[in-house]
């Protein structure tokens, strides 16, 4: 076992690396220069380069501005997907899923340059829930000599309950999509295969992490929410962002961690190096600004709540 320090507790920002491509090692680079504390990545392709990522944070680390146990670096176990090409993948899918859990890991610890990984999360459910708990009972078998915490992706609250009941190791976190929509709107013109929640902003879950003391981490927050980004709740983020002298995306971050109910660790995959640094130093003038005084509590927290009652209203 690895026993120098490792990160304490679960980040409230998280650099969110799907889609970076060949850009990857860069943008994880600059992230991390710019302020970012926390990554997710998976050891599946196409949507991940899960070796580039080690390469931005060792460039990182090299260049003096961060220690390894200064970061929270995530990365998923992703099981196979029915036409999925198995060359995608870092291990031997025709493995039982235990010697598949192991493989995968072993790759990610040597693609990501690391001796142990902060979080590992179940990329995605099984169709049968028994083959879920394998994998999950392979994953603790890893806690806490080379990973120091567990996490689901994607996972119903049927589910979530399921294996939180029968762990032993408990699932400290729950990545999921966060929107409106329950089922796939063609005119939204969103990427294939998204998973949906069966309830509205993922409330069920939520409330569920929130009983179990289990960190929310929602995903898709700006692109997927119009009904809260547009209309009249765009124009009570607008209106909050000229106030505090920060973006609307950065009001919208503060509203999540401000809904209540569960922790929320917030997922951010900006490619722009400006944007970065704007979330990092935004919401640290946001929480400055709350505290300046009580109008300035009271004002903050109208907002929140109107945001509360677009989300979690029936």
């Amino acid at each position: 076992m690895d026993n120098s320090p490792r990160f304490e507790g679960i980040p409230e920002l998280i650099y969110g690396t799907a889609f970076k491509f060949d850009n990857t090692a860069s943008l994880v680079e600059i992230a991390i220069k710019s302020g970012f504390r926390a990554l997710d990545t998976a050891a599946n392709r196409p949507q991940y380069r899960e070796s580039q990522v080690g390469e931005g944070i060792a460039a990182a680390i090299a260049s003096g501005v961060v220690k390894r146990h200064e970061l929270y670096i995530q990365t998923k176990f992703s099981p196979l997907k029915p036409n999925r090409d198995p060359a995608n993948y870092s291990y031997d899918t025709t493995a039982p899923i235990p010697a598949q859990v192991a493989q995968s890991v072993s790759s990610s610890l040597t693609s990501l340059g690391v001796s142990y990984i902060d979080c590992l999360v179940l990329h995605s459910l099984y169709s049968d829930i028994q083959d879920t708990l394998t994998a999950w009972r392979a994953m603790e078998a890893l806690v806490p000599a080379t990973v120091s915490s567990l996490g689901l992706s994607n996972v119903d609250v049927d589910s979530l309950r399921l294996v939180y009941e029968a762990a032993r190791v408990k699932p400290r976190s729950v990545q999921n999509r966060f929107t409106a929509d329950t089922a796939p709107r063609p005119e939204a013109e969103l990427p294939e295969g998204l998973p949906y929640p069966r309830v509205k902003y993922d409330r069920d879950v939520r409330a569920y992490c929130g009983e179990k003391g289990v960190t929310y981490a929602p995903w898709g927050v700006l692109w997927g929410n119009p009904e809260v980004m547009e209309g009249e709740g765009g124009r009570v983020l607008d209106e909050m962002a000229r106030g505090v002298g920060v973006s609307k995306q950065v009001v919208i971050y503060g509203c999540m961690r401000g809904l209540g109910g569960c922790g929320v660790s917030i997922l951010c995959g900006t490619t722009k190096e400006e944007r970065m640094r704007e979330v990092v130093m935004g919401l640290g003038r946001l929480e400055r600004w709350i505290q300046e005084s009580e109008e300035c509590g009271k004002v903050w927290r109208g907002c929140v709540d109107y945001i509360k009652s677009l989300v979690d209203s029936e």
